[in-house]
């Protein structure tokens, strides 16, 4: 079971990650997806994620592992937690750590394959969604630390803003900015113009990486 995770992995982060990033467009009711779709989408990620590790250095594995039980632990008490001013930061600082984690592990197997596969391709769109999920933690960390970071958020939960960041950090990213939600504090701008940067990089990156691998299996196969 294991082993099929691990060779499926790529498809099942890639559909966890639209389950808790877009399926909000499916429901239409806040207090119904606050309740119990967001938490669902959120334990389902965290196991999937799970499965892109195979292997690698012990300290890795306990760090994956102490914040794997803590992301896990949140959803089933998210009405505490994001509730709790010291619970809070320890719960979205979590997230990042451990979804970081998982991106630069989903990224060192893309680098270590030699030619382009549809692994490759699969798990670059992870990436970039991942980038999105940590982008959002981090703007809901500053929200929570200064309420007045972000104007036209709605709400007063974490996961009632949730879907509205995990939008604005979308946009952000995507450099399309409509907008709409917008930074209002020096911190939020900064944090919104560092990740900005990071998502043309990334794209830039991929996409270099992606060329190079095929060019090389274009040129040692003589073409």
């Amino acid at each position: 079971m294991k082993t099929l995770i691990h060779k499926y992995r790529f498809e099942l982060l890639l559909f966890a990650l639209l389950m808790v990033i877009f399926n909000k467009i499916f429901f239409f009711s806040n207090q119904i997806y606050t309740a119990f779709i967001w938490p669902a989408n959120m334990l389902l990620l965290g196991i999937v994620s799970v499965g892109i590790f195979h292997e690698g250095k012990i300290v890795i594995k306990w760090a994956k592992n102490i914040l794997f039980i803590i992301i896990l632990s949140v959803p089933f008490f998210a009405s505490y937690v994001f509730n709790n001013q010291t619970l809070t930061p320890i719960a979205l600082l979590s997230y990042m750590a451990f979804y970081g984690i998982i991106f630069f592990e989903v990224m060192r197997q893309i680098v270590k394959r030699n030619e382009v596969t549809e692994s490759i391709v699969l798990g670059s769109l992870c990436g970039f969604l991942l980038i999105i999920f940590v982008t959002s933690f981090s703007f809901l960390l500053i929200d929570f630390i200064d309420p007045d970071s972000f104007r036209s958020l709605k709400g007063t939960s974490i996961p009632e803003k949730y879907h509205q960041i995990v939008y604005f950090s979308s946009i952000t990213l995507s450099t399309i900015g409509y907008g709409d939600i917008t930074p209002s504090s020096d911190n939020a701008r900064l944090l919104a113009a560092f990740w900005g940067i990071i998502g043309q990089f990334y794209m830039v990156a991929v996409v270099g990486i992606i060329i190079s691998k095929f060019t090389s299996k274009y040129n040692n196969n003589g073409l």
